[in-house]
């Protein structure tokens, strides 16, 4: 198949069926002292393993989002420093200790991954001002 007013010629072509989430699945932990909040459907997408950590279930495209509200008055010995992850690995990191920042994205995810907000030491953020939660989007099926 050529492209009109393309050189570019593609022997196979890739086509994605997105399914939407049919039923809301969110969760948020925070703002203290708030625990995590679920409103999932049958079987759940996501469930709690710790205070600011997820288990994904549910393979999908999720959507990440979250506010760190940094504690100026903190003056000890560890830089600021605020990681999301996934399964360890760094997604994000924030360094600027002098205003409210945002964490997230959109990530496709897949079941088992761990998903965690991570401060470099407990009182560096004002956890009555800080949270993260987590929304599936979709469900793509890939199909050739």
């Amino acid at each position: 198949m050529t492209l009109p007013h393309s050189p570019i010629t593609c022997e196979y072509m890739l086509s994605v069926a997105v399914i939407v989430a049919k039923e809301p699945c969110v969760a948020k932990f925070g703002p203290l002292p708030s625990k995590w909040q679920i409103v999932s459907p049958d079987p759940p997408c996501v469930n709690e393993t710790s205070d600011w950590k997820l288990k994904i279930l549910q393979k999908g495209l999720y959507l990440i989002y979250g506010q760190v509200a940094p504690n100026v008055t903190y003056k000890g010995p560890a830089p600021f420093e605020v990681q999301l992850r996934r399964n360890n690995d760094i997604i994000q990191t924030l360094t600027n200790n002098s205003k409210i920042q945002n964490v997230g994205g959109t990530y496709e995810l897949f079941t088992g991954d761990i998903i965690e907000l991570l401060f470099n030491w407990e009182h560096q953020v004002l956890k009555n001002n800080t949270y993260w939660g987590i929304i599936l989007l979709a469900n793509p099926q890939f199909l050739s």
